[in-house]
């Protein structure tokens, strides 16, 4: 079968379906974990296969797409933390990956896979911080077990049904072709960018830690991680 290339009007379609399908989250409003907050949302399966596949276009429908869903019940000027959160849930897993296989995103492979559920896990963390903790320092807004179901909705999803979506979507019978990855600002090497994405990663789960704990000691400490924490992500996306 032809492979499925992802020119203009495949981009257009994905940003369309990516935005619609994110904006589902309006009907999960009901399966309520933390009240105006987050809910149990299995659409957070969409942002890493769309990502991984589209890049910065997913990146955008995701972030409107949550930003929809708002919409209807929660949206307040913590919204914007979401709206990032989501951006960077898409788009974050297609800059790493490259950080670790020349290969188009696939989980053809032993090694691909470490990779996806690698690349998942960080942009989890990442989104739970963007999320959660930017909420408690930021907005003042904490809530015992709100970072966990954040990391809960950003990984647990993508694995369980957002894998097995991207195994069809990269299987012989539709063999979609990804975007070509885009050309970092800062030239730094493969090498080296591994490395901050472990540090990056500790950094996270400190936040994570400090966040899910409610450890107010803790909380200018945590806030001056997120200055390396800031500089590492621009470093991984840019």
């Amino acid at each position: 079968m032809p492979r499925l290339e992802t020119k203009k009007r495949y981009q257009f379609f994905i940003i369309i379906m990516a935005f619609l399908i994110h904006g589902l989250g309006i009907y999960f409003k009901v399966m309520v974990l933390v009240p105006g907050f987050t809910e149990v949302r299995p659409i957070n399966a969409v942002p890493v296969p769309t990502g991984l596949f589209f890049g910065p276009v997913a990146g955008i429908a995701c972030a409107f797409g949550n930003l929809l869903a708002d919409c209807f019940g929660q949206l307040a000027p913590s919204s914007s933390v979401g709206f990032i959160g989501n951006f960077m849930a898409a788009y974050l897993p297609y800059k790493l990956w490259y950080l670790y296989t020349e290969e188009e995103p696939n989980v053809h492979s032993i090694k691909n896979l470490v990779i996806y559920t690698w690349i998942t896990f960080v942009a989890a963390l990442a989104v739970t911080w963007m999320i959660g903790s930017t909420l408690w320092t930021i907005f003042g807004v904490w809530t015992e077990q709100l970072s966990l179901f954040i990391f809960f909705n950003d990984f647990c999803f993508p694995m369980a049904f957002g894998l097995p979506v991207f195994i069809v979507m990269t299987s012989p019978l539709v063999n979609i072709v990804s975007v070509k990855p885009v050309k970092s600002f800062i030239p730094l090497s493969v090498r080296t960018k591994r490395m901050c994405t472990i540090v990056y990663t500790v950094i996270l789960m400190i936040i994570f830690y400090i966040t899910h704990y409610g450890i107010g000691e803790l909380k200018t400490f945590m806030m001056i991680l997120y200055i390396p924490a800031v500089i590492i992500t621009l470093i991984l996306t840019l």
